[in-house]
């Protein structure tokens, strides 16, 4: 039973008392009278959400108390029962906004069903009417994410929040808040799902700023800013809002070292995989290098198995995991680009193929802007500094017609991110040397035990020869590649 309250106009009395048997089980306050002028005396002095009258008794009089309820208490759900063969009274019951019509002899399994019906329209209003006005008495940004709270369940949002949040209306939160709190991302300093759900912290804390992240589609990482708040009402109504200030770049500051983190960072990677696995199509981009050459097919995650990972691919793929070892995978429901160092097993005939060693990184391949190719043949490289040539070994890990990334055997003094350098470059091109003289700026570098290496941007560069070398090269690696996976 609910608050709501009903009224019914009948004048027929064996209708009054089998309706009025079912009425008190839906509402706690039941009105019946067998006029309209009863009726109409009666909405007078109380307003009724909901009024059930027999158009047989739709007089003059009956008529103009419609049109009084839809004028001046549109939300007042009306409900005609009505003659079917009737369509001049249909159609003026229509334009008057009748909520619904039910057919005599009346159905009690159908009015029931229209009972519910207005009931559920009639909480909808509400709930979205308190959320509403405490949204205008408290906000007045139209970006914000609000959800309205009842209890333990989602009623109603805005389409912001629905959107941010993936749902295409309120019911599919309803069953447990909890499925908006399992899309904040575990990271040191933030809310997110520990020992007692992140929803459950925030209602034990009202009005307090918390911190989360959420990643979105193609794994960008929202940071957001997340409060509750109870509203002073009799009903036990609280509201979530949330803050998208991604665009501020506050995650710099306040994200943790990454040697602090990478048990919880591991923690995260097997949470995503998990929810990639129990997708209806769990599947990812697979990306190895052959001598810089991207290889690129589609892989099904089949399971997470004790921190290793399960992948069906094709032979070509299996190849060059087999051959490089490690292996990109990239989803647009991970947050991150997931790197598998390491090939435990290939199974050729099942073609499934295990790999373990994870960990997310913030470099993907999909934001190469270029081909690279590890050169054939003979070359040489010369890197030229300010203070003069560079003299310990030098070689050319591969090359792009943007940059080329050098092996070093020690590091030059005084290099830095955007250090000017000149460089001559020899490669073997249709068995002739392609001379290169180009200046270029200094990018970033990795260092090994043994070496360093250094990636340089090139500045101003004729590409036209160079883009000659590695489209051929790239033919000579795909030629070659699929010789390995013939043999």
């Amino acid at each position: 039973m609910n608050e709501l309250n009903i009224l019914y106009v009948e004048e027929n009395a064996v209708l009054h008392k089998k309706v009025g048997d079912l009425l008190v089980k839906f509402f706690h306050d039941v009105d019946l009278v067998e006029n309209v002028r009863k009726g109409v005396e009666l909405f007078k002095k109380k307003h009724y959400a909901i009024v059930l009258i027999d158009t047989n008794i739709l007089d003059i009089d009956g008529m103009q108390f419609c049109a009084h309820i839809h004028k001046n208490h549109p939300e007042t759900k009306v409900i005609a029962i009505s003659e079917p063969d009737n369509i001049e009274l249909l159609i003026q019951c229509i334009e008057m906004g009748i909520f619904r019509f039910l057919k005599k002899p009346l159905n009690i399994t159908a009015l029931s069903k229209v009972l519910k019906a207005a009931i559920t329209e009639i909480q909808h209003e509400h709930h979205t009417k308190v959320l509403q006005t405490y949204i205008d008495t408290t906000f007045k940004q139209q970006s914000i994410m609000v959800a309205l709270l009842k209890e333990e369940k989602i009623v109603v949002a805005n389409h912001a929040f629905l959107q941010f949040f993936s749902c295409e209306a309120p019911h599919e939160c309803e069953e447990n808040v909890t499925a908006v709190s399992k899309q904040f991302i575990r990271t040191p300093g933030f809310l997110y799902n520990k020992e007692i759900n992140a929803i459950e912290v925030l209602k034990k804390n009202p009005q307090k700023l918390y911190n989360i992240k959420v990643y979105k589609n193609r794994g960008k990482i929202h940071h957001c800013l997340i409060k509750y708040e109870m509203f002073s009402n009799k009903h036990t109504y609280g509201a979530l809002f949330v803050h998208d200030v991604t665009e501020l770049n506050l995650l710099e500051f306040l994200d943790k070292n990454d040697e602090e983190d990478s048990s919880l960072e591991q923690d995260t990677l097997f949470d995503s995989l998990d929810l990639l696995v129990h997708k209806n199509n769990p599947t990812v981009e697979l990306h190895n290098y052959y001598k810089g050459l991207s290889i690129t097919n589609k892989g099904i995650i089949e399971r997470v198995d004790n921190n290793s990972l399960v992948i069906k691919t094709n032979y070509i793929q299996q190849k060059a995991m087999q051959i490089e070892n490690k292996t990109l995978i990239i989803s647009p429901d991970l947050p991150y680009t997931i790197e598998a160092a390491n090939v435990k097993k290939i199974d050729y005939i099942k073609q499934l193929v295990v790999v373990d060693a994870l960990r997310f990184v913030k470099t993907s391949p999909i934001t190469r802007k270029s081909v690279r190719v590890i050169p054939s043949g003979k070359q040489s490289v010369t890197l030229l500094l300010e203070n003069g040539e560079y003299k310990g070994d030098v070689s050319i890990e591969d090359i792009s017609i943007d940059a080329v990334k050098l092996c070093l055997s020690s590091l030059p003094a005084g290099i830095h991110k955007g250090k000017e350098v000149a460089l001559k470059i020899e490669l073997e091109f249709n068995e002739r040397p392609l001379l290169i003289h180009a200046a270029a700026t200094f990018y970033r570098m990795q260092e090994s035990e043994s070496s360093f290496s250094l990636v340089f941007m090139f500045k101003d560069l004729k590409k036209s020869t160079l883009t000659d070398y590695i489209a051929k090269r790239q033919m000579e690696l795909i030629r070659e590649i699929k010789g390995v996976a013939n043999s």
